[in-house]
């Protein structure tokens, strides 16, 4: 039987919203789905605290790539006292290339890609803390056969949206695909995103070969990158037609990410726009959303959805 492992990096300010979406992992998953988060070492005990049979609590330290050194306690610093620099807001170092240091974006994006070839599964879905699972979410939805489901949206990103073109363009020189000037690429970022660890694994030794050094460095030195368009990317450019077989134009999760926050009716009216396939809902956190509209949306998509 194929199997599904829950990737969520997340750290002490999320830890209401994970808390939501770890119980609704284990009310809408199958028993055998470990739920696994990332978490910087001071917030370790707190997380562990939660003391789920079907959650495992990682350090950061635990898939930090050689040679990087965490420095969250910097990064939390920075939150505390916002007139500090920009330049300290740095959650890691990579110690063979200092500088630019390491931004938490880019950590998390970087753990990511190393936990999904340790987790020891066939598959790794990878859901953010602001994500709440509210239908049924059986393993079964990731695999068509062997092949592993790939979210790809058909033409989804264009010159509009500046910083996916960005994210794309780095996807394709971490890759070493020639850019022609393209106005029109697939969407590979989801509030729910599925990968295959032994094809996350190949893209990683791509990304090396193509850097001429650790993939982890080459990705760390990126101000611009996204961890799901990489992926995707070299799905596209180099999986097998079995790898292919199954791409999907849904992701599964009914998402705000809009920057602009949501009043109680519109939240309401995004709650209603909730689609049949649709298994979670994610409201971004950084929409600066009323966290009290936040969960009383989500928690009413968990409790009423239809199965």
């Amino acid at each position: 039987m194929s199997t599904i492992a829950i990737l969520t990096p997340s750290f002490l300010p999320d830890i209401e919203g994970f808390k939501r979406l770890h119980r609704s992992v284990l009310r809408f998953t199958d028993d055998e789905t470990m739920h696994h988060v990332i978490v910087p070492r001071r917030d370790l005990n707190v997380f562990r605290r939660i003391a789920s049979p079907r959650l495992q609590v990682w350090s950061e330290s635990e898939f930090l790539p050689d040679g990087f050194v965490a420095t969250a306690g910097l990064a939390a610093l920075r939150r505390r006292v916002p007139v500090l620099p920009r330049t300290i807001n740095c959650s890691a170092i990579n110690l063979r290339r200092p500088w630019p240091p390491v931004r938490g974006w880019i950590l998390q994006q970087i753990l990511k890609l190393s936990a999904a070839t340790k987790l020891g599964c066939d598959c790794v879905v990878i859901i953010d803390s602001d994500v709440v699972l509210v239908r049924p979410m059986p393993a079964e939805l990731f695999f068509h056969g062997t092949a592993v489901r790939t979210y790809e949206k058909p033409g989804a990103i264009t010159v509009e949206l500046t910083r996916h073109m960005l994210w794309a363009r780095a996807a394709y020189d971490l890759l070493g695909i020639p850019w022609t000037g393209e106005t029109s690429l697939p969407d590979y970022v989801g509030g729910i995103v599925s990968w295959d660890p032994r094809v996350a694994a190949e893209c990683l030794k791509r990304v090396g070969t193509v850097a001429g050094t650790d993939w982890a460095t080459a990705v760390a030195r990126r101000l611009h990158f996204s961890e799901f368009i990489l992926y995707g990317t070299y799905v596209r450019h180099f999986g097998t037609p079995q790898e292919l077989s199954f791409c999907a134009p849904a992701t599964m999760c009914h998402s705000y990410w809009s920057s602009v926050p949501l009043s109680l009716e519109d939240a309401r009216t995004f709650a209603a726009g909730l689609g049949p396939q649709d298994v979670a809902a994610h409201i971004q956190s950084n929409s600066a959303t009323d966290q009290r509209i936040v969960d009383r949306v989500l928690s009413e998509l968990t409790t009423n959805a239809a199965p």
